[in-house]
């Protein structure tokens, strides 16, 4: 009589069920993975909205200061005449 060598049932369905195990971990893995990169990206996203937000304030703030700035520059540099016939420089009388 002749023995043959067959692997067990219990051995292939051992292989099955680490083969099934390691591939349903790999997906759990991924979709963890997937979402934590999704939530990352929004509240980064929404972080660079706050900070986009805030810098065109500051810049509209600095841009109304420097037109304010440059009308005061602008009325020191011509002075109402309100006279005509003074000078700059020049004391009435002085003459």
């Amino acid at each position: 009589m002749h023995r043959r060598n067959f692997p067990s049932i219990l051995l292939y369905g051992f292989g099955l069920a680490l083969a099934l195990s390691l591939v349903f971990n790999g997906f759990l893995l991924y979709q963890q993975n997937h979402r934590r990169s999704l939530s990352e990206y929004e509240l980064d996203h929404s972080v660079n909205l706050l900070d986009h937000d805030e810098f065109q304030q500051q810049l509209s703030d600095c841009m109304r200061a420097n037109q304010q700035k440059d009308s005061l520059i602008h009325q020191l540099e011509h002075p109402p005449n309100p006279t005509g016939s003074a000078v700059l420089g020049q004391h009435p009388g002085s003459n």
